[in-house]
């Protein structure tokens, strides 16, 4: 979940693994089974706000 949320903060594979202190490729082979899972694509706008309101609960629950 962390990996998805720093993605959708960013928008980029690269600034999420600078933000998460792993390497660009780690975070894209992350987000590759969750877009595929959640049958979105996070490169275009509605996949990407689709995961931005999938997250919402999740981080209601971890403030």
């Amino acid at each position: 979940m962390e990996v998805l949320d720093a993605y959708c903060a960013t928008r980029s594979p690269r600034r999420a693994a600078d933000l998460l202190h792993l390497h660009h490729n780690s975070v894209a082979r992350r987000l590759e089974p969750i877009a595929k899972t959640l049958g979105i694509e996070l490169t275009e706008p509605t996949g990407l706000m689709r995961a931005r309101h999938a997250l919402t609960p999740w981080r209601l629950l971890n403030d």
